[in-house]
């Protein structure tokens, strides 16, 4: 009886070596490009600026946010990230040292009707 328990304990820990083996060897993943990782940030970005902030921050840190991208993409395809909010990404962006300009426009509405910052 207990040489069939060892038996049976034996075939599953050689089961698990395959196994854990198969999984080391298997091929990783290319490599994102630059661009490849912009349409996915584009694409899982929500939000009216997204489009803004992701355009400012290539044009003003290039190569460093397109690493920033990079990584985000990855945790993307890995499903540690489903979307970001357009105030999500400007915060990591903040958090890494890269202050992106916004346009931003201000509006008071006095007796049902609008005006902009400088207008009378």
């Amino acid at each position: 009886m207990s040489d069939d328990i060892d038996v049976l304990l034996r075939k599953k820990a050689l089961e698990l070596a395959k196994m854990k083996t198969k999984e080391v060897e298997a091929p990783k993943q290319r490599a994102l490009t630059g661009e490849e990782a912009v349409e996915i940030i584009k694409r899982i970005t929500k939000g009216d600026r997204a489009g803004e902030i992701i355009e400012n921050a290539l044009a003003l840190y290039g190569q460093h946010a397109v690493a920033l991208f990079k990584k985000l993409a990855e945790l993307h395809l890995q499903g540690v990230i489903n979307e970001l909010a357009d105030y999500e990404l400007y915060q990591v962006l903040l958090r890494a040292g890269m202050k992106v300009p916004v346009k931003t426009e201000i509006k008071i509405v006095r007796h049902g009707r609008e005006y902009k910052l400088g207008e009378s």
